[in-house]
């Protein structure tokens, strides 16, 4: 009886120098952030197979806790909240934590205890200090991405007013006249096909020259009708 109360004493002891020992040593995890971070935190089976164990977040002085596993028979006991996974495995005398999907609010002080209320309880490895950095590769990115962008010049209010002129070719100029108005002010009487055929000109000269030898070979003709009628008609 005096021995087994002795060995308990010794246990007893081991375990709160060990506790002491913990709260003044940490064990510092840098990871990225989107990865994982996996703590495996062993304990006495003999005397805590059944017990319920607790990941927890220190803020300041106070724990936080984040999950907390079931009382078990011996048996896995398994639990997931959130981001926090913990696995009890009884027969290896061991606890898996891990937090996934880390971010860089998640940087902090972390410990896996026994829940023994109304006891303290009693942390089972040394602190982690968990530093989650920003990803390089997402700076890099939005960098090439603004780094892509093309830069526009400013609109100012003179640009905004001035009205946007377009050279123009002769070959675009329109006429404002029709096609019988210019055939009509035109000097030589030029007459235009709007089909595309061959144009006609006629000059006020030609058309004299077209009269004058019209009337001379009319009166030519007279001259000689009256000849002929006198001879036949002569003493």
């Amino acid at each position: 009886m005096r021995r087994t109360r002795l060995w308990g004493l010794l246990w007893t002891s081991f375990f709160l120098e060990l506790q002491d020992v913990a709260k003044s040593m940490e064990i510092e995890e840098e990871r990225i952030e989107g990865q994982t971070l996996q703590v495996n935190c062993p304990f006495n089976v003999r005397m805590y197979h059944s017990s319920q164990k607790e990941w927890q977040k220190l803020v300041g002085d106070k724990p936080l806790t984040l999950a907390r596993t079931e009382k078990s028979s011996g048996q896995t006991n398994e639990v997931r909240v959130g981001r926090y996974f913990l696995e009890d495995i009884p027969s290896e005398g061991l606890l898996v934590v891990q937090m996934t999907d880390l971010r860089q609010e998640d940087s902090g002080l972390y410990q896996c205890v026994i829940y023994q209320p109304p006891r303290e309880p009693l942390v089972l490895h040394y602190p982690i200090r968990l530093v989650v950095k920003k990803d390089p590769a997402s700076d890099s990115n939005i960098t090439d991405n603004m780094a892509e962008r093309p830069t526009l010049s400013p609109i100012t209010t003179q640009d905004r007013d001035k009205p946007k002129t377009r050279p123009i070719s002769p070959s675009t100029v329109t006429q404002p006249w029709s096609t019988s108005t210019a055939i009509l002010s035109t000097p030589d009487l030029r007459v235009n096909s709007t089909h595309g055929t061959d144009v006609i000109r006629i000059s006020p000269i030609t058309i004299i020259t077209i009269v004058v030898c019209g009337i001379l070979t009319k009166s030519l003709v007279f001259t000689v009708l009256l000849v002929v009628t006198q001879r036949s008609f002569g003493p």
